[in-house]
């Protein structure tokens, strides 16, 4: 499988060079298309769509702030001279998308002429963000970082040769940054928070993203008290927060609400809209005698009874019409497992979750055994299902602002799922980042478009003009540190999990690579050119600096005199509180305390109100004293 990437990302990167001619023009082969001395245009359809519309204004504001020159658009009825930058369906426009994706588009110049034309809402608008990234260098590093190049003349080849379609048909980040429509359209996401249709448009989830079965549809508030039967039979009672799959009421009643949804919600012009029919998050499965004897009959496994449910549903839902919606369920946790024997309907999305993988090991890493379940998975799911989606996990949850090193692995397990036929992809990160990200969730956000974009892409390349974006100057030291996140995130006994405890983080990490590290951050903040690189460096270092604490080491060590052990602690917490730090990780029990004796005595996986009690506020009005008699002592001698 290593072998094939390797191929086929060597024959990705000839074909890009060869198709784009992005780096191997001299200047006397370029075009310039426009100038102070030049007349240029822009053109769309006389009867243009919104999105050509938008296209064409993106294209003239980066343009105009590339060069200083705003170009008029106009419709492609008009006589001009003159060179051009045609916008979408023109009659000049001459592709074939009959057997393209949604979100494909071609990129073409001559010697007087650009022509960017896409597919479906999006591939033109997509189309346009791609030329302006490889020929102003434009890029959206994160909602607020976003570069261009200026210059007096905007030149590019006299014979550009695009033509891309997207790997993956659904792609979604839910980070910060990713509710900015703008970073979302020019980074190719399109399953995330909802886009106008003039940007270009979204793949919708109607009717709720999760977890609706018992929260939409057959509501236990509604029906338990009368109904227990539509519920599970979990452990000899029926719950009120699953339900029973193989129940005809049930069924019914979820048919029902389903359809009420598509009547209220359901837009006839899209592409696609999705609806999900997912099971609750505990372990609470149906195990009544009806539920189990189909389960048996498949396989003996759980996800048996939910495709077998979806199923029904989604026949229905085509039945009435609605041929542009699509059914998603889940394979989590106990539904993980592909049944036998029963296939998921075409119009079944069949969502894979990675929960319990480890995420320092690559996904078809064969001597992680987490792994290797998981592959075993997916390789059944994609023997019986056409779309196969993955709700893919990308940073601790748990301790959110110790390092998560998973770096490594993330375009590896994006190459994994495109070669196991996943149409779809998920990447779960820090949506809360707000409220606690002390890392790097922008960084992996933009890396994780980038590799859902094209996976084989070139690694270094994006890493390290993010980098230097976002950092500045000391770039490069930002750089090694993550390197040796990387190298030291997993030994062949110690794995990466989502809710990882600091302890277990970077393993065998060595006292002179601690050292190193504090090296590169302090370079990083000498070197800083600006207040804005600064602060990006300041706050991601707050990972470092809470592994150190976590882990007893350097300035955190127990070998200090009782002031400078309270003194770190105290100056670290009241850094995480000013840069606005209200929780260390997701939900409620993970937010910040406010006792002293907690972040005065102990390392930060302490620092949570989870750990309150009335004892810790009694002696905190001590722990204070003392720290005031400490530092005291400390300036009388010092």
């Amino acid at each position: 499988m290593k072998t094939f990437r390797k191929v086929l990302s060597l024959i990705l990167a000839i074909v890009t060079v060869f198709s784009l001619g992005v780096c191997a023009y001299a200047v006397e082969n370029k075009t310039v298309i426009v100038s102070a001395e030049k007349n240029a245009y822009i053109v769309i359809p006389a009867e243009y769509e919104s999105y050509e519309y938008y296209s064409a204004q993106t294209l003239q504001k980066y343009i105009a702030e590339m060069t200083g020159v705003k170009l008029s658009i106009v419709s492609d009825d008009v006589k001009i001279g003159g060179n051009k930058i045609f916008v979408g369906k023109t009659v000049y426009a001459d592709f074939d998308f009959s057997d393209k994706k949604d979100g494909s588009y071609y990129i073409t110049s001559n010697d007087n002429s650009v022509t960017i034309c896409g597919n479906g809402n999006a591939g033109t608008v997509y189309g346009v963000y791609r030329f302006l990234e490889e020929y102003c260098n434009l890029h959206f590093y994160t909602k607020d970082v976003i570069t261009i190049d200026h210059s007096e003349a905007f030149a590019v080849p006299a014979d550009i040769s695009i033509s891309y379609e997207p790997f993956f048909s659904a792609r979604r980040l839910d980070t910060v940054s990713t509710n900015d429509n703008d970073f979302q359209v020019a980074n190719s996401l399109n399953n995330g928070r909802e886009i106008p249709t003039f940007m270009g448009g979204s793949i919708p989830y109607l009717g709720g993203f999760c977890h609706t079965l018992t929260t939409n549809y057959c509501n236990a508030d509604t029906y338990f008290g009368e109904h227990p039967e539509y519920f599970a039979l979990s452990k000899g009672k029926r719950v009120p927060d699953q339900l029973c799959l193989t129940n005809e009421d049930t069924l019914k009643i979820v048919t029902q609400g389903v359809l009420d949804v598509l009547r209220a919600q359901s837009d006839p012009n899209a592409d696609l809209q999705i609806l999900s029919v997912t099971q609750n998050d505990n372990q609470n499965y149906c195990e009544c005698d009806s539920c189990k004897a189909f389960e048996k009959a498949h396989g003996g496994v759980q996800s048996a009874t939910m495709i077998n449910f979806a199923n029904q549903i989604a026949r229905a839902v085509k039945s009435a019409g609605y041929d542009n919606v699509a059914i998603d369920t889940f394979a989590y946790q106990y539904t993980r497992k592909a049944p036998t024997g029963i296939v998921p309907d075409d119009n079944i999305i069949v969502r894979l979750c990675s929960i319990e993988c480890c995420f320092g090991h690559a996904l078809d890493d064969k001597n992680c055994p987490e792994n290797v379940e998981f592959m075993k998975d997916l390789d059944e799911w994609s023997k019986i299902c056409k779309r196969i989606y993955i709700w893919d996990y990308v940073n601790n949850y748990s301790e959110t602002i110790c390092p998560f090193a998973n770096f490594g692995v993330l375009q590896s397990n994006l190459q994994t799922f495109y070669e196991h036929n996943v149409i779809g992809v998920y990447e779960e990160g820090n949506y809360y980042q707000d409220r606690c990200d002390g890392e790097f969730a922008d960084l992996r956000t933009y890396m994780l478009s980038q590799f859902m974009e094209n996976p084989y892409c070139d690694y270094d390349d994006v890493v390290n003009r993010f980098l230097e974006a976002y950092y500045g100057n000391g770039w490069k030291n930002i750089r090694e540190f993550i390197d040796i996140l990387v190298e030291h995130s997993v030994t062949k006994n110690k794995h990466l999990y989502i809710r990882q405890q600091p302890k277990d983080a970077l393993p065998k990490l060595s006292l002179k690579e601690v050292t190193r590290c504090d090296e590169l951050w302090a370079n990083a903040k000498s070197l800083a050119q600006d207040e804005a690189a600064l602060k990006h460096i300041e706050r991601s270092e707050l990972c470092w600096t809470y592994w150190k604490c976590c882990h007893y080491r350097k300035e955190f060590s127990l070998f200090r005199t009782p002031y400078q052990f309270m003194k770190v602690r105290d100056d670290f917490y009241h850094k995480l509180v000013d840069m606005g730090f209200t929780m260390v990780g997701e939900g409620g029990i993970k937010v910040l305390t406010d006792i002293p004796a907690l972040y005065l005595l102990f390392p930060c996986t302490m620092w949570e109100t989870k750990h309150h009690n009335d004892f810790w506020y009694f002696i905190s009005p001590f722990v204070e004293r003392m720290y005031q008699v400490f530092t005291s002592i400390h300036y009388f001698f010092n």
